[in-house]
């Protein structure tokens, strides 16, 4: 294992699917001095060594295109044109020891962003010597936003509730985060700092204060707005399985577009949406509220 810098502020920010965590690691890309790294843990879920393979329901047109998708991706990944880090290394222990804990010299920061449902509970390989933050979303706009996501990806398909676990994670991404932050406060930190993305957009420059001074790093009105596109991305440390799934798939399509944090819109009437993405945000709710009274505001020191 690597000896760690002692003068380097080492952060995470774990979020959920579709919980607008992108758009906030654009934005902290323009923190002086720091290095990004990119959802390691999910790579080492998708592409790694110890990657479960899913098998397609052939009776399920859906599944059958998803599981085609991920090996698509997978098989792209080992092309050695692809930038990033090859999938033959990553696994936990790896992303601990020769990623995380590792020793950046030239920096400042660094910020590693992932889910927490990659994981898989395994949180003894955690490295050391880091801050928690989380990124939380209303889940009515998460499944909403998740849907929309997935029909454009794989086309129509009857209900969120019935995708296999490499589109869906079991707990809906919301539940694996909340027992991530329950573990922290146990063992790690009693106070996480929970950031919600509609405080976010509602007031920038507040949130990113008291985000940016509770995890030791400098804030400056810089980053309240970027250029649009994804050039910033060429300095972050991310694995090929990310580099084609984010050409291919676009799921950060409007995080590269966007300019500037825009102005929440209303979360929708619970009874307006479709059954499964409703019963997907019900069952969610409690861990959502929950966390949501745990949240920073702009006053948070």
């Amino acid at each position: 294992m690597c000896e760690m810098a002692e003068d380097l502020q080492r952060v995470f920010l774990w979020g959920a699917p579709r919980s607008m965590s992108t758009a906030f690691l654009k934005c902290l890309s323009y923190v002086d001095g720091i290095q990004i790294v990119n959802q390691p843990y999910a790579s080492a879920h998708f592409v790694g060594p110890f990657a479960e393979r899913s098998l397609p329901n052939p009776n399920d047109q859906i599944s059958r295109k998803i599981v085609a998708e991920y090996d698509r991706v997978r098989n792209e990944c080992e092309r050695s044109d692809v930038r990033g880090i090859a999938p033959s290394v990553m696994t936990h222990q790896w992303i601990r020891d020769h990623l995380l804990e590792a020793p950046y010299p030239d920096k400042k920061v660094l910020l590693c962003r992932d889910q927490a449902q990659y994981l898989h509970g395994r949180y003894d390989i955690l490295p050391q010597g880091f801050k928690y933050s989380f990124l939380i979303r209303h889940p009515c706009k998460l499944f909403l936003s998740l849907k929309k996501y997935l029909t454009a990806t794989f086309g129509d398909f009857p209900d969120l509730r019935a995708l296999p676990p490499l589109a869906v994670p079991s707990g809906y991404g919301i539940k694996e985060l909340f027992d991530l932050v329950e573990y922290v406060r146990e063992n790690i930190d009693p106070q996480p700092t929970i950031v919600d993305a509609d405080d976010l957009l509602q007031d920038p420059a507040g949130i990113l204060a008291a985000y940016c001074a509770r995890m030791g790093m400098p804030y400056s009105s810089k980053l309240l707005s970027w250029e649009a596109g994804d050039d910033i991305t060429s300095s972050w440390i991310m694995s090929r399985e990310v580099s084609v799934s984010s050409s291919s798939q676009g799921f950060y399509k409007r995080a590269f577009e966007s300019q500037r944090f825009e102005k929440p819109t209303p979360v929708p009437d619970l009874g307006s949406l479709p059954e499964d993405v409703r019963e997907c945000a019900q069952f969610s709710m409690e861990y959502y509220q929950s966390l949501y009274s745990q949240r920073i505001t702009p006053s948070t020191n």
